[in-house]
């Protein structure tokens, strides 16, 4: 009985001390506003039911989580779980003293609606593709500087050198700006930002001496090139990642190589797409889940489609493979709306480069494509006669 009692006693103490430290804290963060004004905070030291259930009891409004002491992706999902029970409730996340959370991956945050923002932990070392896929109002990811993998400026994560953009968060509205230090994009860096308009690149002026004269240069990345919002390799012979938030018709410069992996992926509001003559090769996932696509015109002078590069495409009519190309990888059409695939050259065609294929048929190439069939999943090689 004793025991019983002290264990209820404790249990009480700990739930005092945790409302008293949200109390104090609160009081240090007077930006985070709830709709009556006051600044509300919760802090613990161990993520428990206890605190799931405080989180539950939240009134609607603002609320800024800090979250400290160890914490597993199991954990972290009860968390958004609670977050998500609320659904009058916008959070605002520090994640920054948790210790033992080395990993997120796709299923832990993704579609917390309410997510806000984010301070990710010091000991967190990867990010997985598509982690905070569906966090529509996600508008800030922030690292610390005791982070030794990842960065941050302006909301969005880069890694550490920040040398190359690892995530946007999808909730951005407006254009992004790339730094002058950013040299590469991560692949999905971008995916279901659907309110991003287009991309700038930073510029720096500075002064020198020449001639006992004070002169003026422009200094700008030595990697990137943008047009229409666009972004682009500096030459312009690889389009590396479409705005989300353009819509309509798209045409492509007569420069582009190289339509990036995923650099069209979940592009909601692209309707169509005009493809230059100059284009060779069409990456892996290009335009996956371009739901209102309706129409690609592939040229003569493709010879690769990559794996997915039109998977869960629903608003895809006919598409015609020209006879250029020599390789279409798996799911290429997979769970889209293409009613003909029409093969302009349909022989030679191999089915993991062993077994010879019909493709003469454009309605039941199309349904092949579209659902687990005889070769909707392998590659595809054209074997030259």
């Amino acid at each position: 009985m004793r025991s019983v009692c002290f264990r209820l006693h404790k249990k009480f103490l700990f739930l005092t001390l945790l409302l008293v430290a949200g109390s104090l804290f609160a009081q240090e963060m007077g930006q985070n506003q709830n709709p009556e004004g006051t600044p509300v905070v919760v802090r613990h030291e161990v993520f428990s039911y206890e605190a799931e259930r405080l989180i539950r009891r939240l009134p609607d409004g603002t609320h800024h989580l800090v979250i400290s002491g160890p914490m597993d992706t199991y954990m972290l999902g009860n968390l958004r779980d609670a977050m998500l029970s609320k659904p009058g409730v916008l959070f605002s996340l520090d994640l920054s003293a948790v210790s033992a959370l080395f990993d997120l991956d796709k299923e832990t945050l993704n579609n917390c609606r309410n997510l806000v923002s984010l301070v990710i932990p010091d000991g967190l070392v990867r990010i997985r593709w598509q982690c905070f896929l569906g966090c529509d109002n996600l508008t800030a990811i922030n690292a610390t500087d005791g982070n030794d993998v990842f960065s941050s400026s302006k909301g969005i994560l880069y890694d550490k050198a920040g040398s190359e953009v690892v995530v946007c968060p999808c909730g951005w509205n407006g254009a992004v700006e790339i730094p002058l230090a950013v040299s590469s994009v991560r692949s999905g860096a971008f995916s279901n930002c659907p309110k991003v308009t287009g991309f700038v690149l930073e510029t720096r002026t500075e002064e020198f001496e020449r001639d006992g004269k004070t002169e003026r240069r422009v200094i700008e990345n030595d990697t990137f090139s943008t047009s229409d919002g666009i972004l682009y390799t500096k030459d312009k012979k690889r389009l590396v990642q479409f705005p989300s938030g353009k819509s309509g018709r798209v045409t492509i410069p007569d420069t582009v190589e190289t339509i990036g992996k995923e650099s069209f992926a979940y592009g909601a509001r692209v309707t169509a797409v005009e493809l230059p003559a100059s284009v060779r090769t069409i990456e892996k996932m290009a335009f996956g889940y371009c739901s209102a696509l309706e129409t690609v015109s592939i040229p003569a002078s493709v010879t690769s489609i990559g794996k997915q590069a039109f998977v869960w495409c629903t608003a895809l009519g006919s598409v015609t493979i020209p006879s250029s190309v020599t390789y279409l990888g798996s799911r290429s059409f997979f769970k889209s709306s293409v009613s003909t695939v029409t093969f302009e050259d349909a022989t030679n065609w191999t089915f993991g480069k062993k077994i010879l294929v019909d493709l003469t048929n454009p309605t039941e190439n199309a349904e092949k494509f579209r659902h687990p069939g005889k070769y909707w999943f392998l590659d595809l090689y054209k074997v030259p006669k």
